[in-house]
């Protein structure tokens, strides 16, 4: 089953004014911002993934790239923000298209860097992104923190947040709902979900429009898992539809997982 060809680019913050009114044209009908703030936000980001249909933006990603240090160690922090996409080209796996292209694109990072993708999780779809592409990923009903996670966690809380940071919940508090989108509140028949159901309560104010901050480690089977919805996606094929053994896209996968599993071996030897 093929899908609309959407391309996902990794772009540095060196936009045109007509590809920036063409991001405000998608962005204004998902967010509650003013045009003033959201070019205050444009600016803070370093990249932004795009994702087109021929020379037309039907959606992005605002991605802010940082490399630190903490308990002694190198981190690579990529934060996933000003995510939207049109309904018409959404459940594609551009996201994870984005995570993997960015892992290919920072190869040195992936071996001398301990890498997280983070965002703050404004609703339960946000954070579904991370939950059902992810084997690992925190917060999880799955997994308790390292006290790595949780560093890192708080990390991100203090320097992008401060005050409006809630240490205890790894939450953070807005002032007014800032999405303007169904997704703010969760349908009755999703609410048995294990990933969503966690997500209410460990985000309990999320209808009043507060975020999680929440953190995918980029491991080997994280990785895999990327490449597998990429090559997927790359190629028009449904993220849900299965490949056979046979199948020479599922040769493809495999070999790019095999190449991973060299480069992580590498970096842990």
């Amino acid at each position: 089953m093929k899908t609309s060809s959407v391309k996902v680019s990794i772009v540095k913050n060196e936009l045109s004014p007509a590809m920036i009114d063409q991001m405000w044209s998608v962005y204004q009908k998902y967010y509650n911002y003013s045009q003033t703030y959201f070019l205050e936000r444009l600016n803070k980001n370093n990249y932004f993934s795009l994702y087109q249909v021929g020379d037309e933006i039907v959606g992005f990603t605002g991605l802010r790239i940082n490399r630190t240090k903490m308990n002694g160690k190198k981190r690579l922090l990529i934060n996933f923000g000003q995510t939207i996409v049109e309904k018409a080209y959404r459940g594609k796996s551009l996201i994870p298209a984005t995570g993997a292209k960015l892992c290919m694109l920072f190869p040195y990072e992936l071996l001398f860097h301990k890498t997280y993708f983070w965002a703050d999780c404004l609703t339960y779809k946000a954070y579904l992104v991370f939950a059902k592409t992810l084997e690992e990923y925190y917060p999880s009903y799955k997994y308790d923190p390292s006290e790595d996670v949780r560093d890192v966690i708080d990390y991100i809380g203090a320097t992008h947040y401060a005050d409006s940071y809630c240490p205890k919940t790894g939450t953070v508090n807005k002032e007014s709902i800032v999405v303007n989108d169904v997704n703010t509140s969760i349908p009755e028949k999703y609410k048995e979900d294990q990933d969503i159901n966690y997500y209410a309560q460990a985000n309990s104010q999320f209808e009043t429009g507060n975020g999680l901050i929440t953190l995918g480690p980029v491991n080997f089977t994280n990785f895999s898992l990327l490449i597998k919805r990429f090559v997927k996606q790359s190629l028009g094929i449904h993220p849900k539809q299965k490949l056979s053994i046979s199948d020479p896209i599922h040769a493809l996968s495999n070999a790019l997982r095999g190449a991973t599993f060299s480069l992580f071996l590498y970096k842990n030897a």
